[in-house]
């Protein structure tokens, strides 16, 4: 009977060592990290009322969301998220991007496009826009090659065909950016030159494709982190986190011996499961959600001391070590489930009130308490029975280091 639980209870550790060890690679590529870590650009915005918008409403909101990702997705990003916060807040990620000039330019910038003659009366405006493209002149200048829709083909043809020899006016909110001299009739096809480079071309035709804005947005918050400060915080994060998992492991077999052995093969089952989950669910890993993992172990570990000093408890009491086990994991199961559910509202209110990486903080700490509850009143427990049946402990002395004498 007891080679029949050593057996499992070997099998069992070799199971999940090699779900350790097979779950590196998958779980590295599946999990994704934040800004903070793998670097890039965050930007916030807010839209403010104008003389044109005085009131801001959901509509206008959700247009200026749809044109921003337009706007972004045109930078060639890899996975950049435009999403709102509030009301009238919207957040811009751009993982692994440092170009923050030519960010700023194309999400801060309404682009209400007009043409005009000299006096600023309006020939058209943006809204007969079809098409843009930039492109290099011959003296290697960027320029815009513009399409325009019928109706503003025709207005423009009939503008240009009959001011030859004067200059057509190009603004962008109401700034020149162009202002040609007409030299022959131009119809649907045309091009906005003056552009200093190509990259300022690109800028001003990805803002011309996808249109104008329809509030005015102003930068609440801009923060730019590049990949090796990233990568080196990460680096400092996981050290950290490191000594404080060797400094629990040591405690915990210093002080409760083969409860701390059972202890500490729950904290490895209850990492590989709070990693799996963070994957499973495409959760976004910033410096402050590693924090939230590493404080669950401290509170796995604690809720692991709360469940041993109840069963030591028993033990005074002159009980037997399999019966002072079971009755300490029940009257302790309580307390556990108490101290954890006010901290899961904790991390609901952060959720719920909070941005960004402060939400990511309260989903890593929130399923790391579920899953530090489920390993210390389960995992744990498993461990200790098969150890004792298996012979591996067979006195409280090798199990803890207090008590009652047997």
């Amino acid at each position: 009977m007891r080679t029949k639980y050593l057996i499992l209870f070997m099998l069992i550790l070799a199971l999940i060592g090699g779900a350790a060890y097979y779950s590196y690679r998958p779980l590295s590529e599946d999990i994704t990290f934040g800004l903070d870590i793998r670097g890039g650009i965050s930007v916030l915005l807010e839209a403010v009322p104008s003389e044109e918008v005085p009131e801001i409403n959901d509509d206008a909101m959700t247009r200026a969301v749809a044109i921003l990702s337009q706007r972004v997705n045109a930078l060639g990003v890899v996975e950049p998220e435009v999403v709102r916060e509030g009301e009238r807040r919207i957040r811009i990620s751009l993982p692994e991007y440092e170009d923050q000039e030519s960010v700023l330019e194309v999400i801060g910038t309404t682009a209400v496009l007009r043409f005009t003659d000299i006096n600023g009366n309006v020939i058209l405006t943006g809204d007969s826009l079809r098409d843009a493209r930039e492109d290099l002149d011959e003296q290697r200048r960027g320029v815009v090659n513009i399409r325009l829709d019928d109706e503003g083909g025709r207005k423009m043809r009939e503008f240009t065909g009959k001011n030859i020899g004067q200059r057509l006016v190009i603004t962008l909110d109401e700034a020149v950016i162009s202002a040609p001299t007409i030299e022959g009739e131009v119809g649907v096809e045309g091009s906005i030159t003056g552009l200093g480079s190509l990259a300022e071309a690109r800028s001003l035709a990805i803002m011309l494709r996808s249109g104008a804005l329809p509030v005015d947005l102003e930068v609440r918050d801009f923060r730019g982190v590049g990949p090796t400060l990233g990568q080196a915080s990460l680096d400092k994060s996981v050290l950290a986190g490191l000594i404080g998992l060797g400094l629990v492991v040591l405690f915990m077999l210093v002080v409760y011996r083969g409860f701390g052995v059972a202890a500490n093969f729950a904290l490895v089952v209850y990492t590989l499961i709070v990693l799996w989950g963070l994957a499973a669910i495409n959760a976004t890993i910033t410096l402050p959600g590693v924090a939230g993992i590493v404080l669950g172990i401290g509170m796995a570990v604690d809720a692991n001391v709360i469940i041993f000093e109840r069963v030591k408890e028993e033990l005074r009491t002159g009980r037997s070590l399999r019966a002072s086990i079971g009755a300490g994991f029940t009257r302790a199961l309580w307390t556990v489930f108490d101290a954890n559910i006010t901290t899961l509202i904790g991390t609901a209110v952060l959720y719920y009130f909070g941005t960004g990486p402060i939400r990511g903080f309260a989903v890593t700490l929130s399923m790391s308490i579920v899953v530090s509850m489920f390993t210390a009143l389960t995992i744990t427990r498993l461990f200790l029975v098969l150890m004792l049946n298996s012979s591996l402990i067979k006195t409280q002395h090798s199990l803890l280091s207090g008590g009652a004498k047997k």
